[in-house]
């Protein structure tokens, strides 16, 4: 069997071993982002039958139930929980397929523009350049699957305004819109300006069409809701998810900034690698090369959509002041594919000046397959090993296996801050933490805080290395 060595072919090899290196492998090793463990302890808890879809059960002592998000992304996760066992692994299998679909998807939204695939794997290496987006898919962050509904909705939409199928593509794109708004409320519903943005850059549909498109929508979008609190029992949870993520808007209780332009700054920056990638081969093509490749106005014109759809993702993130870089993760797809027609020609150029060396593409590729198998070999050598907080993760795997048949242990008031040992706990071993020494079989004491003496517990070794283990006297 002959192989066929190409630049499009070694390119795709490139993506390969990018995502394997700087998602899969850190993905699948122990250590992981607070949120993304509260959620897959969430998601785990459906999987135990604890709670249900409007009752999120997030397995506090007092059995306090979660409405900080809708419930869509956690009952997904929890058939990861069904297919993969109760292990490390579900959480981080249900983000790399996410994510896999999302890149599936920015390719079909790549052939749409350019009839072909072959080039795909341009807007796919731009896009897990940004840090934001492999933060988000490492660490089980709802983002990443808001990712996904709300590209599906806006390549539908795309469809149904240029006419193809548009009564079911239009239907599709409220369909995928309803998803995004049922894994993160408010924040996934800015495909709704999409038929607007349209109008606005190509004139070629009218904007009556445009605003009846947006109003539809938006109009359906508030006829399925208003269907839905007609039960008071969904009724009752969107109160506490509007009580608990709006009180004192645009003062938030998680606000983490007084400044609205920080998330600005931070788009700028995420922005800066897929931007620093595209620089050389421009300049090698302009000034090495000397080949000036002018940008078509319809290549402009699908440039300005895309960045206009994600400013649309973007900027009202602004408005209030709980500002995380990783929201972000949902707008990145387009302006990588706004940036992507503008630079793709001179990637074409590139092709051809590597086509007509075969030698040079086959060393290349060579040494990419050979990163792409260690990556692999890495990725299966480091599985489940811990990476982040390695000291308090070694310890919560020690604790846990230890006193699995207690449900509660008291820690120190300052340990009781650190949410990060609240979520390991909680997710492998359903453990949760009382403040100070509340009568709890077993007392968690940081080594950082000194000794703690008293009576009524005794040190235990379990040679742990972040936790002091006290166990009370006369259980």
């Amino acid at each position: 069997m002959k192989f066929n060595f190409s630049f499009n072919g070694m390119m795709w090899l490139l993506a390969l071993t990018v995502f394997t290196w700087l998602i899969v492998f850190p993905m699948l090793q122990l250590g992981m982002f607070t949120d993304g463990l509260l959620y897959a302890s969430i998601a785990r808890n459906f999987y135990l039958g604890l709670g249900s879809w409007w009752n999120i059960y997030s397995h506090e002592p007092t059995g306090i139930i979660f409405h900080e998000q809708p419930p869509l992304v956690f009952w997904m996760q929890s058939f990861f929980f069904s297919l993969f066992g109760d292990t490390i692994y579900p959480e981080r299998i249900y983000s790399l397929v996410l994510s896999l679909l999302s890149a599936y998807t920015i390719i079909k939204f790549w052939k749409e523009l350019n009839q072909e695939i072959k080039t795909g794997w341009l807007p796919v290496i731009l896009w897990m350049s940004i840090y934001a987006v492999r933060f988000s898919t490492i660490n089980n962050v709802i983002e990443n699957t808001l990712q996904f509904f709300d590209l599906v909705s806006v390549l539908f939409l795309f469809w149904a305004i240029r006419n193809k199928n548009p009564v079911l593509n239009l239907f599709l794109g409220f369909l995928f819109l309803f998803l995004a708004s049922m894994s993160k409320g408010i924040q996934g519903l800015f495909p709704i300006a999409v038929p607007v943005c349209y109008w606005i850059v190509f004139r070629n549909v009218s904007i009556k069409k445009s605003i009846a498109h947006a109003f539809l929508l938006m109009a359906a979008m508030i006829g399925i809701y208003f269907l839905m609190i007609q039960s008071p029992e969904i009724l009752e949870s969107y109160k506490a998810y509007f009580a608990s993520r709006f009180p004192g808007f645009p003062n938030t209780p998680h606000a983490n900034t007084a400044n609205r332009f920080y998330l600005f700054l931070k788009l700028l920056i995420e922005l800066l690698p897929p931007i620093i990638l595209c620089i050389p081969v421009f300049l090698f093509i302009k000034w090495k090369l000397r080949i000036s490749i002018p940008v078509s106005i319809e290549q402009k014109r699908i440039s300005f959509f895309f960045l206009l759809i994600g400013l649309c993702a973007s900027l009202p993130l602004m408005i209030s002041y709980e500002q995380r870089f990783f929201y972000l993760t949902t707008s990145m797809p387009y302006f990588v594919l706004a940036l992507s027609v503008l630079i793709e020609k001179y990637f074409r150029q590139l092709s051809n000046y590597f086509q007509s060396n075969i030698q040079q593409i086959k060393k290349i590729s060579f040494i990419l397959l050979i990163g792409l198998f260690s990556g692999i070999i890495a990725t299966l050598f480091f599985a489940g090993k811990i990476t982040r907080d390695k000291e308090m993760l070694s310890d919560v795997f020690i604790i846990g296996n230890k006193i699995n048949s207690e449900s509660v242990i008291d820690i120190s008031t300052n340990g009781w801050n650190n949410w990060s040992a609240h979520m390991y706990f909680r997710r492998y071993f359903n453990i949760e933490f009382v403040a100070g020494t509340s009568g709890h079989h077993f007392y968690l004491h940081p080594k950082k805080e000194g000794e703690f003496n008293t009576p009524y517990y005794q040190k235990v070794n379990w040679e742990t290395e972040y936790y002091d283990v006290y166990e009370k006297n006369n259980y």
